[in-house]
């Protein structure tokens, strides 16, 4: 008798717990069937080939793009210059750079916006000069060819470092070279100082070791690095950088949980060994903003490319007309902190 109560007892359970399971199957198949699959958007981003780009990096690698939605396709560059130009003449959608190309770049056209800041570094660009030049700290760098690629944060921060060190621009011969042609110009002798950022800089001195040193730069300018778009795409996709802007605040609290996983990631897609990057890490403070630093940092250079005659105009622009607030405030309004009506 008692068996047989238990019997029964297992086959009532048993068609429950089947009951339950195939409600719950109908259900999750009610719930897939309500909501249609999210409609793909395509987007193309221009991203500097540098630790600078960790976040796309990240959100790259695992997935927060197409959790929103977008198709992303990322076209490498060798500086971020590169990467806005490439933008400027419609062939990218959204590209990342410094703030000099945006200056240059705004005394010319303004039909471009800043969308957010997603790094700032105070020792990502370094002076990497040739020891056997007689070189031994910045004050040996008078009368001394030092190459750079011009147009870029490189530019603006020879003069800068100079001006700190007080070395006036007419004691030095600034070369314009390329990024990736620097370290082969401090090789063959063509110059006896780079300034350059990194991993260009960290590559340059394992190449020559012996022969080139880092001359301390550090705390002489707060560089960020930023996501550009024009404003016609800005008016016509606003929703589009939204969903990109959330891809990324997921990308830098995966850095801040995980830095160790970032690192490694971020050394797999650059092609980098990991000691590198993780001697590199502490350089960099990841986190979407659009700060009143940012301005300050634009009139500076445009201050300065004005009196030095790089550009023809004699006016500051007005960057607030270069920013974008609207995107990062539907993200995280507490990162909006430009002084604006």
């Amino acid at each position: 008798m008692y068996k047989r109560l238990i019997s029964i007892i297992i086959l009532i359970v048993g068609a429950i717990v089947s009951y339950l399971a195939v409600q719950s199957f109908l259900f999750q198949q009610h719930k897939v069937d309500s909501n249609p699959p999210q409609t793909i958007e395509k987007l193309h981003l221009g991203a500097e080939l540098s630790l600078l780009s960790t976040p796309v990096w990240i959100a790259e690698q695992q997935g927060y793009f197409k959790d929103e939605g977008l198709e992303l396709t990322i076209t490498g560059f060798e500086s971020g210059k590169a990467s806005f130009m490439a933008m400027l003449e419609q062939q990218l959608d959204l590209s990342t750079v410094a703030p000099t190309p945006i200056m240059f770049t705004s005394f010319k056209r303004r039909d471009f916006s800043i969308i957010a800041s997603f790094v700032h570094s105070d020792n990502d660009v370094k002076v990497v000069a040739r020891k056997d030049r007689q070189i031994s700290q910045a004050k040996d760098l008078s009368g001394k060819k030092i190459a750079t690629p011009a147009g870029t944060t490189g530019q603006f921060f020879v003069d800068l470092f100079l001006s700190f060190n007080d070395i006036a621009i007419t004691e030095v011969e600034v070369l314009d070279i390329q990024p990736n042609n620097l370290s082969t110009a401090l090789q063959e002798g063509i110059a006896d100082a780079i300034v350059i950022w990194e991993p260009h800089a960290f590559n340059t001195r394992q190449l020559m070791p012996d022969k080139t040193l880092a001359i301390a730069a550090k705390g002489i300018y707060q560089e960020t690095f930023n996501f550009m778009a024009m404003k016609n795409f800005i008016k016509t996709r606003p929703e589009t950088i939204e969903k990109f802007l959330r891809a990324m605040e997921r990308a830098m609290q995966f850095i801040a949980q995980y830095p160790l996983q970032a690192q490694t990631i971020v050394a797999k897609r650059l092609a980098l060994d990991q000691y590198i990057v993780q001697q590199l890490w502490q350089d960099y403070d990841f986190e979407l903003s659009l700060n009143q630093e940012l301005i300050v940092t634009l009139e500076m250079e445009a201050r300065w490319a004005i009196r030095e005659k790089l550009t023809a105009q004699t006016e500051v622009p007005n960057y607030l007309d270069f920013i974008f607030l609207s995107a990062l405030e539907q993200i995280n309004p507490k990162a909006v902190k430009v002084f604006h009506n």
